[in-house]
């Protein structure tokens, strides 16, 4: 049973135009869709091993969250939730979706700006 807990995960920065992060995505349970002052965007709580813009980041991971409203995070909600929608529960898939979910994945960003996500 987890102990008492107050505050946020900090949110991850943004991986700088042409690198990668690497990260481990975290329950789905835990993953929600915010409205925020640049529109409606895409909260997926994550443990980050790699990332050019952290310079010392545990071997065990860093704790935060990936918040972006980008192609890449819109068809992960939608590959994990019915209608990409929490509240709608998760797709059927035809694996174990909770060991896919203890590797590890690589956060691409694009020269142009946009990312892409592919699991390791």
């Amino acid at each position: 049973m987890p102990g008492i807990k107050f505050g946020v995960e900090p949110n991850m920065r943004e991986v700088p135009p042409g690198q990668t992060a690497t990260i481990k995505l975290a329950n789905f349970s835990e993953w929600e869709i915010k409205e925020t002052d640049y529109g409606m965007k895409y909260s997926i709580p994550v443990t980050l091993f790699s990332h050019p813009s952290y310079d010392d980041i545990p071997s065990s991971g860093m704790k935060c969250n990936w918040v972006s409203k980008s192609f890449a995070s819109k068809a992960l909600f939608n590959w994990i939730f019915i209608n990409g929608e929490p509240e709608q529960g998760v797709n059927t898939f035809d694996f174990d979706l909770e060991k896919e979910f203890k590797k590890k994945w690589k956060l691409s960003r694009h020269e142009t700006g946009g990312y892409g996500i592919e699991q390791l």
